[in-house]
């Protein structure tokens, strides 16, 4: 089982990075005999990923947060029970054989649950594919 996490903004894709999330997921599932996608379930990114590794046909795992205000309720294959916002993203991570991180920004900031994550699966050497909400300088 190839198994990907994803973090990223609450604010949601821009349509760059909804297609270029699309064809990465899209080459996945076509290279691989099973698929789980891991997911935070918040609005924005980790809603809108599910929805796109959903219709791609990967396994869907919820990894919630403990706060509701501001969840998706994605309707996922798996859904763990809910943690801190730190801990569920060391989770996804810990649990993904690739992440992809979309972030609001153009630039790595010191702040924030998509950079902690991000910065998290640098440290644990987990790959991690970077979609920025436009094209332009990279972090």
């Amino acid at each position: 089982m190839f198994r990907v996490g994803v973090t990223g903004t609450r604010s949601g894709m821009t349509k760059y990075q909804k297609d270029n999330v699309y064809q990465y997921l899209q080459c996945i599932i076509e290279g691989v005999d099973e698929a789980q996608f891991n997911h935070g379930d918040c609005i924005g990114v980790d809603g809108e990923a599910a929805d796109i590794a959903m219709d791609l046909g990967f396994e869907i795992v919820c990894f919630p947060p403990l706060e509701f205000l501001l969840r998706y309720n994605h309707k996922s294959d798996i859904i763990h029970a809910p943690q801190t916002y730190m801990k569920r993203n060391r989770d996804i991570v810990d649990n993904s054989n690739v992440m992809i991180a979309v972030p609001w920004e153009m630039e790595h900031q010191s702040k924030g649950g998509t950079w902690y994550t991000y910065d998290y699966a640098i440290k644990k050497k987990v790959p991690i594919q970077l979609f920025l909400p436009r094209e332009g300088i990279s972090i």
